[in-house]
């Protein structure tokens, strides 16, 4: 009897655009004001939850399903800050002093300066990523937003989250 052989293609088809996005604003503030200037309707949404080596990091989002035109925006924080606790043990008068680190852990580190990252999903075949990008820089408290090339991303599994 021939043996039956299944292959399994990891090829996976990243059908989305990503726009990273340079800003200081609280992600609230940052989706009230994409909201007003570029008209989307972002809502939070559940945080995206990653578990690496036990620790849990989550970064909020905000979501908007444009039923009419069969479009998905998420924005998403690309940075993460955990908490360190340190004990430093000295022979010295302020002996038994504690520090506390922050480390900072980016969900696609390929772009570890952005801030935050939105995502275009679109079933249409349209996305309106230039218009976006035009009225996102529009917006005085975002310092730059520019579109990302998927493709070259190593980290790009981690924009899957649904």
């Amino acid at each position: 009897m021939a043996a039956l052989k299944l292959l399994l293609d990891d090829a996976f088809d990243f059908d989305f655009s990503l726009i990273a996005i340079h800003c200081s604003l609280e992600d609230y503030r940052l989706a009230f004001m994409a909201n007003k200037y570029a008209g989307l309707r972002l809502k939070s949404s559940k945080d995206v939850d990653f578990y690496i080596k036990k620790l849990k990091y989550s970064f909020a989002s905000f979501k908007y399903d444009d039923q009419k035109n069969y479009q998905t925006f998420t924005l998403i924080a690309n940075k993460y800050k955990l908490k360190q606790a340190q004990r430093l043990v000295t022979s010295d008068l302020f002996a038994d002093s504690e520090s506390e680190h922050y480390k900072t852990v980016n969900l696609i580190p390929e772009v570890k300066n952005a801030d935050y990252l939105l995502k275009i999903e679109s079933d249409n075949g349209k996305s309106p990523r230039l218009k976006l990008l035009a009225h996102l820089n529009q917006i005085p408290q975002i310092i730059t937003a520019y579109e990302v090339e998927v493709s070259a991303l190593k980290s790009k599994q981690n924009l899957i989250f649904e």
